[in-house]
C-alpha cells in the first residue's frame, strides 16, 4: 500500500499520454450536438430532459482529468491487460486506460452515446477498445469465459445496484484484480455501498480515495481499509 500511494497514487510525473488525453478531451469541449440519453440508472441531479449536448455530458458526467490521469496510472501501475468499464459515457476515463496500453471492454446503454464515443476512438486512432452498447445487467449476464485485471464501476449510480454489478463481475476477476469504484459518495445509497463492499468476504483491503473507491481481493492482504486523501 505505501508503495501504491507513492509510486502511482502521489506521482506527479508528466507521462506522454497525458497530452493525448487532454486533446481528447477539448475535441468535445465545445461539441453542441445533442445526443439523446437512455438513462437505466440513478437519473442526473442536473438535468431535467434527457437531451443533452455533447459539452455539457462532458462537464457533469464525464471523468475530469484527474481522475482519468489516476486511471491511467493504475492501469499502468498494476500492468493491467484487459479492462471492464461499466459505463463509457464520452469515452474520456476509457481512452485514458486504453493509452496505457490495456485492452478495454466498455459497455454503454444508451446508444446515441455508445456510437458518439465509438466514433471519437476512431477519430483518434484508437483501437484497443470494444465498446458494447448494453445495460449492464444483460452483459454480465452473458456466460463468457473471460477475467478482467480491472473493473471500472462507473454508472447507474445506485447503491443495490452498485452491490449486485460487482458480485456479478466477482466470476470475471481473478486474485489480483483491482476493483474501481467511481463517485462512492454520490449518495447516501452510494456510500453504504462501499461501506458494505469493504467488508464482503472476499474483498481484502480497500482504498478510499473520497472520488474513488479502491477494491483488492489478494489473499495476502489482510481485510483492512485505507484513508488517502489527494
Amino acid at each position: 500500500m505505501f508503495n501504491l500511494e507513492k509510486k502511482c497514487l502521489r506521482d506527479k510525473s508528466h507521462y506522454e499520454p497525458y497530452d493525448a488525453m487532454k486533446r481528447f478531451r477539448e475535441s468535445v469541449k465545445n461539441n453542441t450536438t445533442t445526443l439523446h440519453i437512455q438513462d437505466y440508472g440513478a437519473g442526473s441531479r442536473v438535468f431535467k430532459s434527457n437531451k443533452r449536448k455533447v459539452s455539457d455530458i462532458l462537464k457533469h458526467n464525464s471523468s475530469d482529468e484527474k481522475s482519468a490521469e489516476l486511471l491511467y496510472r493504475l492501469c499502468r501501475y498494476f500492468e493491467v491487460k484487459n479492462v471492464l468499464e461499466l459505463g463509457t459515457s464520452l469515452g474520456v476515463a476509457t481512452q485514458a486506460m486504453a493509452l496505457s496500453g490495456a485492452y478495454v471492454t466498455t459497455i454503454e446503454g444508451s446508444p446515441e452515446v455508445q456510437e458518439f464515443a465509438k466514433d471519437l476512438f476512431k477519430n483518434h486512432s484508437i483501437n484497443n477498445i470494444e465498446s458494447v452498447c448494453s445495460t449492464f445487467k444483460d452483459y454480465l449476464a452473458q456466460e463468457k469465459e473471460m477475467t478482467y485485471d480491472l473493473i471500472y464501476i462507473d454508472g447507474h449510480h445506485d447503491g443495490e445496484a452498485t452491490m449486485t454489478y460487482f458480485e456479478s463481475c466477482i466470476s470475471k476477476s481473478h486474485k489480483d484484480t483491482v476493483f474501481v469504484l467511481d463517485d462512492i459518495y454520490w449518495s447516501p445509497g452510494m456510500t453504504a455501498a462501499w461501506n458494505k463492499l469493504c467488508e464482503h468476504p472476499q474483498v481484502t483491503a480497500s482504498v478510499n480515495l473520497y472520488d474513488l473507491g479502491l477494491l483488492f481481493l489478494r489473499k495476502e492482504q489482510l481485510q483492512e481499509r485505507f484513508y488517502i486523501k489527494l
